[in-house]
């Protein structure tokens, strides 16, 4: 397996076999939580979504933004607007806009609004959307073979309904002129909170994402840079998956930092487009493997999210306790 960064590279169109995959994948998802993922058959798609994406942060009228401003984790969120760290004093140098789930159909229907320039395209957003479940399905099928599980016993606990709480998430980070004073703080240091997160990053977006690997002491730790793998997709464990598997698979600490101080061209603008996996609202997340083989770091780290190995909390209590406590939103003004 390759390397970029602190992150290891995987290509899965070699793999077919659900044991050759989870032996592929194992350590990394186990050490740092993160992994490059080639050959995913997602490529042009993404381009396409990319696309999309530009021109939506680019030409959407604010009055269609407002009008599909951010609620229940779905929606529009304005530069500023968030602050994944709340122990930074500067909020998070982005804005994003939440898709969440579309009934298929004749036009497919979103079950929340939709600005018009996206909704333009949601034959391709209902589309991206199930590519993207169904990449996740076959790593989390990856994932129980490698923790001696039956397949499907993540696969199952999965389903793109529409109770499901999944996220298609358009992400802009704005250009930052030469000479600005601006703080670095781009995207807070936090973790996700489903099961795995499907990021896209383009190439000529900039570098920036860092991870704290869970070796690296919380406070005063050293943060490494990702790197980045032409035509391949980020993936990374989530809170569920860690809980789920009692740390067996690391839910990383990340974030995105502007350099400093902000070189003489300045800084283009970035763009990342992710699919954060959530499992059914309904599935347990009650541990998997013994608690008393999860190391003490390992059961602090996971107590600092507010989570108790062992413990029977279903999918949708986590994913509410992990917003109300680290996912905060600045007031609109």
């Amino acid at each position: 397996m390759a390397g970029a960064g602190a992150v290891s590279v995987v290509d899965i169109s070699v793999l077919d076999d659900p044991r050759e995959l989870a032996a592929a994948i194992k350590n990394a998802l186990s050490t740092t939580g993160f992994l490059f993922v080639k050959g995913h058959g997602l490529e042009q798609q993404a381009e396409d979504m990319f696309r999309i994406s530009e021109r939506f942060f680019a030409e959407e009228t604010e009055e269609e933004k407002r009008r599909c401003a951010y609620q229940n984790n779905m929606g529009y969120t304005r530069v500023s607007q968030e602050t994944l760290d709340p122990t930074l004093p500067a909020p998070d140098l982005k804005e994003g806009f939440n898709t969440g789930h579309i009934e298929p159909g004749q036009p497919p229907v979103p079950c929340h609004p939709l600005p018009r320039l996206l909704n333009e395209h949601i034959d391709a957003l209902l589309a991206f959307r199930q590519g993207c479940f169904a990449f996740c399905q076959r790593m989390l099928e990856a994932f129980a073979v490698a923790l001696d599980l039956k397949p499907d016993h993540f696969t199952s606990q999965h389903n793109l309904s529409v109770d499901n709480r999944s996220i298609l998430r358009f992400l802009h980070y704005p250009a930052v002129p030469a000479g600005a004073q601006v703080d670095p703080n781009r995207a807070g240091a936090h973790t996700d909170y489903g099961s795995c997160t499907a990021l896209f990053v383009q190439s000529n977006g900039g570098e920036g994402l860092q991870i704290l690997p869970p070796s690296e002491p919380l406070e005063g730790g050293k943060w490494q840079d990702v790197g980045s793998v032409e035509g391949a997709l980020l993936l990374n464990i989530g809170d569920a998956l860690e809980l789920w598997s009692g740390a067996e698979f690391k839910s990383t600490l990340h974030r995105v930092r502007l350099p400093s101080p902000i070189p003489a061209e300045g800084i283009p603008a970035r763009y990342s487009i992710a699919w954060f996996n959530q499992p059914d609202g309904d599935a347990s997340l009650k541990t998997v493997v013994p608690v008393s083989s999860i190391s003490a770091r390992d059961l602090e780290r996971m107590e600092r999210k507010g989570v108790t190995p062992g413990t029977e909390v279903t999918s949708d209590e986590h994913l509410q306790a992990r917003l109300a406590s680290t996912y905060k939103q600045r007031a609109v003004a």
